[in-house]
């Protein structure tokens, strides 16, 4: 009994240290990096600040009443 006492630890550790493997792996595949010149990125920059363009179809989307609530 005692010496499965003194597995079950170790078996606990290995069972966290695979899962913090995968996590790890998984968040470094799911990671996307590229590198571009400063003029290119700045652009960038310029277009996410830009106020947005209207979206017509996207406000007629947010606006119209869901058919379960038009009852």
């Amino acid at each position: 009994m005692l010496s499965k006492a003194g597995k079950e630890p170790s078996m606990c550790n290995d069972l966290v240290l695979e899962a913090l493997q995968r996590a790890t792996e998984d968040t470094l595949l799911n990671r996307v990096m590229f590198t571009v010149e400063p003029d290119i990125y700045a652009a960038f920059l310029e277009r996410l600040d830009a106020p947005q363009d209207p979206n017509h179809r996207l406000r007629r989307t947010m606006t119209t009443k869901p058919p379960w609530d038009a009852a």
